[in-house]
């Protein structure tokens, strides 16, 4: 049975955490985790804090120690950062009549970063364009939706665009419009042209798809956080749609996991998901067959690392989950820590 908690607070301050976990063989390097904070003005960053505008949400690591780190939505800054040292090597401001949705993703040859984005003005969903190292805007392409979140190359030529269908704006801070309307969707862009090459919707709109994994045989896994206009319970909704051989469906529904996937990550050809409300991990396969579920307090950050992942948590805790036995096996603990939904490995 799911254990309901309360919902995390939210707060006005980030910091990154590079927090180094023990190498695991020897003379084996010793991986890097990285993530946001929960809590206000704190964080290390090799024994030193970085502290942001406002809260943050997505990191991408670029060259050597450094990472480009965007504001939670609807967001106004993005920095460049050594994430080794804690320097702060340059932040920029959204564009004007723009605001991020939090994620960003590098172009396979790295030299275009493609930011989610919302035009303010007409509340339709855009795709900016910078150069990841100097963060100057290069231009900006159309998402051709409301509300992009996560964006994913599938490969060099081929971007997809999970955009959640929600509408908001910044004067109404992160309340959601359009609950009644929605229309989420997954959209394949040309990369660079921006073309649309297909757009797949889901028959029920009241599922948001915000996070995108890709698995080992090219199965692209949507992450899904429910919706409910009507004031319906979503604790057994759908958490997991797959976009296989040109076609957009729903995996096995689990039921009493939540109907919020706070995070996904592949690790060969299966999909994890961290279901927050549901406090449980769950295993899919690339075809959406249910595989595993694993009880975990308030888990929150996926990060693959070989043929495992490392989980975090809003309690604190660092996991090593191995998806084939669905077996867990704790790392480190950090009381007073609230991980945010999103976790790398460096």
């Amino acid at each position: 049975m799911a254990i309901n908690l309360p919902r995390r607070r939210l707060l006005q301050s980030l910091a990154l955490l590079a927090l180094p976990l023990p190498a695991w063989a020897a003379g084996e390097a010793a991986p890097v985790l990285l993530a946001a904070q929960l809590s206000k003005n704190f964080g290390a960053v090799g024994g030193k804090t970085i502290v942001t505008p406002t809260r943050g949400h997505g990191i991408i690591p670029i060259t050597g120690n450094e990472a480009i780190l965007l504001a939670r939505r609807p967001g106004y800054w993005m920095m460049r950062i050594n994430w080794q040292t804690g320097e702060i090597i340059r932040q920029v401001a959204a564009a004007e009549n723009r605001h991020f949705f939090g994620h960003a993703v590098l172009s396979s040859d790295g030299r275009t970063l493609l930011t989610s984005e919302n035009n303010i003005q007409t509340g339709q969903g855009i795709i900016g364009l910078y150069h990841p190292q100097t963060l100057q805007r290069l231009g900006e392409l159309p998402s051709h939706g409301i509300g992009p979140h996560e964006l994913l190359f599938i490969d060099k030529q081929t971007l997809a665009v999970a955009n959640g269908g929600i509408l908001t704006l910044p004067k109404s801070g992160r309340e959601k419009l359009n609950l009644a309307s929605m229309q989420p969707s997954v959209v394949l862009l040309d990369w660079p042209s921006g073309q649309k090459k297909n757009e797949y919707i889901l028959p029920d709109t009241d599922l948001s798809l915000r996070h995108l994994a890709l698995s080992s045989d090219g199965t692209l896994g949507i992450a899904i956080q429910a919706e409910s206009p009507r004031g319906d319970s979503v604790d057994d909704a759908p958490l997991l749609a797959i976009l296989r051989d040109g076609k957009l469906s729903l995996a096995e529904t689990v039921p009493g996991l939540g109907g919020y996937a706070a995070s996904i990550a592949a690790v060969g050809t299966q999909f994890i998901l961290s279901c927050l409300e549901g406090n449980a991990l769950a295993i899919w396969d690339s075809h959406g067959k249910a595989q595993k579920q694993c009880g975990l307090l308030r888990p929150a950050g996926i990060a693959p690392w070989g043929d495992k992942a490392y989980i975090s948590t809003e309690l604190g805790v660092i996991t090593l989950l191995d998806p084939q036995n669905g077996t867990l096996t704790p790392v480190s603990s950090h009381p007073g820590i609230k991980w945010d939904n999103h976790l790398i490995v460096v």
